[in-house]
């Protein structure tokens, strides 16, 4: 006996049984696609015009699609998903691209392999979890295994891998453990923004002056917000520190032990003056600003190192040394 659904209806009307009789067995067969589609524009609006993001809406807009439908109980992704639900998302999913729809993670960062940028997510992640590097970077399997056959590129991927994590969960936590005050919780945040945006640049193939730009002001607002949690206040940060980025690095270094003054200073001496860079109209070579961005994203996980309870190296002491910056 042939029970496809796709078998000519047994009513003898010629249509498909599924299009057919096998339609009264499941209601919401009988919605059309077209249907589907003018749903999923309307949920769209709704989340629009509640300001969601479009990785928010690319999961609320099924929702609110099934409850315009009056579907209820069901599982709403996956493969036990019932065909109703897999016909949404499949109309929802028209409306992104796969990156809109990406939720991303606590941090978005950058590696450069050769003169290649590609994204680095820090995954959001609960209780104890092995993260594998390699599986958090858009590199593709042959460039993956170049990266890996080369110790030199091996040891900085390694490396930022360690820093990206360490400040990815550290600026979260800024302070756990320790007293730390809302103004350095503020900088640590806002340097994760410029960080995230000099990334964001480098990846999306923008001009570099913005990747330098955002990556020196996100290594200013993390040196600040280590001297802010050590009893530095506003006044004292902008009169006694300026955009002295040397200025601020050693005396970090002098009120925290754990903070390697000397690695970031030699890192700092590296940058172009953090001022005249934003008015200058030099444009700066692709690995140089390559190099200036992770060099942004060490620093600003050694200040976090000092300030969370973030520290990969420490937890493992077999980890090998640091080679770069």
């Amino acid at each position: 006996m042939n029970t496809s659904r796709n078998r000519n209806c047994d009513c003898g009307s010629g249509k498909r049984f599924k299009e057919c009789c096998g339609s009264l067995l499941d209601p919401m067969a009988r919605i059309t696609d077209a249907q589907i589609r003018a749903a999923v524009h309307t949920a769209d609006d709704e989340g629009l015009a509640n300001n969601e993001e479009p990785k928010d809406r690319a999961f609320k807009n099924v929702l609110r699609v099934l409850t315009t439908l009056g579907v209820d109980n069901v599982v709403v992704a996956g493969q036990s998903a019932p065909p109703i639900v897999r016909r949404i998302h499949t109309a929802n999913e028209r409306l992104f691209r796969r990156e809109d729809m990406q939720a991303g993670g606590l941090h978005l960062g950058a590696y450069m392999f050769r003169d290649i940028f590609c994204h680095f997510h820090v995954p959001l992640a609960f209780g104890t979890a092995k993260i594998d590097f390699f599986e958090i970077i858009d590199l593709t399997d042959y460039q993956k295994g170049w990266l890996a056959s080369d110790s030199q590129e091996a040891a900085r991927f390694h490396d930022q891998g360690i820093d990206l994590l360490d400040f990815g969960y550290g600026w979260m936590e800024f302070g756990s453990g320790r007293p730390a005050s809302t103004l350095s919780k503020e900088l640590i945040f806002r340097s994760h923004v410029q960080l995230e945006a000099a990334a964001a640049i480098a990846t999306g193939g923008g001009d570099f002056r913005g990747i330098v730009h955002s990556s020196l002001l996100g290594v200013e607002l993390s040196l600040k917000a280590g001297l802010a949690a050590s009893g530095e206040t506003k006044d004292d940060l902008r009169k006694r520190y300026g955009h002295d980025l040397k200025k601020a690095a050693l005396e970090l270094g002098k009120r925290e032990s754990a903070f390697d003054s000397a690695r970031v200073v030699r890192s700092i001496s590296t940058f172009p003056p953090f001022v005249q860079s934003r008015y200058e109209g030099a444009h700066p070579a692709r690995l140089e600003a390559g190099h200036i961005l992770m060099t942004a994203q060490y620093i600003a996980s050694e200040v976090t190192r000092c300030f969370s309870d973030r520290n990969l190296r420490a937890d493992d002491p077999e980890m090998a040394a640091r080679t770069y910056p």
